[in-house]
C-alpha cells in the first residue's frame, strides 16, 4: 500500500553485532563441551576433566560418599552459567546493557581460559602428568572469550 515497513524489521544491524553474535555462539558451543565432561565426570563419579591431567586415586581420599558427583554438578552449573553468558551476549538486548556489565564478566571468564592454558599446557611440559589436551581446548576458550569482550568494548 505504499506504507513505509516497520524500522525495527528492515534497519540494518551494526557490523560489530553480528561479530559480537558469531563469537558470543561460538564461545557458547565451545563452553558447551567443557560442560557435557563435567556432566559425564559426574555421572561416573570420577574427578577431572576431559584432557585433563591423570588424577591421582589418592585424590578420592579427601572427598565423601557422592562428593565427587556434587563437586563435578556444582562445575557443571558454573559452566553453564558461563554457556548463558555468553548467550546473553549474542542477543540484541546487550546492546541496552551498559558496556561494562557483561564485559566485566566475560573478562574474567577470558582471564580464567587463560590461567587454565598456561596451567594445563605448563603442567604437561613440566611433568609426565598429562592435561595438554584440555590446556589446548582452553586455548581455543580463551581465543573465544576475548572475540567476545573485544566486540563488547568496541560496540558504539
Amino acid at each position: 500500500m505504499g506504507g513505509m515497513a516497520s524500522r525495527s524489521s528492515t534497519a540494518p544491524r551494526p557490523a560489530g553485532s553480528r561479530a559480537l553474535r558469531l563469537w558470543a555462539l561460538g564461545a557458547a558451543a565451545w563452553t558447551l563441551l567443557y560442560v557435557v565432561s563435567k556432566v559425564v565426570h559426574a555421572v561416573e563419579g570420577r574427578l577431572g576433566v576431559t584432557g585433563g591431567p591423570r588424577v591421582d586415586p589418592d585424590s578420592y581420599a579427601s572427598y565423601g560418599p557422592g562428593d565427587v558427583a556434587a563437586a563435578q554438578w556444582a562445575n557443571a552449573g558454573v559452566g553453564t552459567a558461563v554457556v548463558l553468558l555468553f548467550v546473553l551476549c549474542a542477543l540484541p538486548v546487550v546492546r541496552s546493557l551498559p558496556r561494562w556489565l557483561p564485559a566485566v564478566p566475560v573478562g574474567l571468564v577470558t582471564l580464567m581460559a587463560v590461567a587454565g592454558t598456561v596451567g594445563m599446557v605448563g603442567r604437561a611440559l613440566l611433568t609426565a602428568s598429562g592435561g595438554a589436551g584440555f590446556g589446548i581446548y582452553c586455548a581455543v576458550w580463551a581465543v573465544l572469550a576475548a572475540g567476545v569482550l573485544v566486540c563488547l568494548l568496541r560496540r558504539s
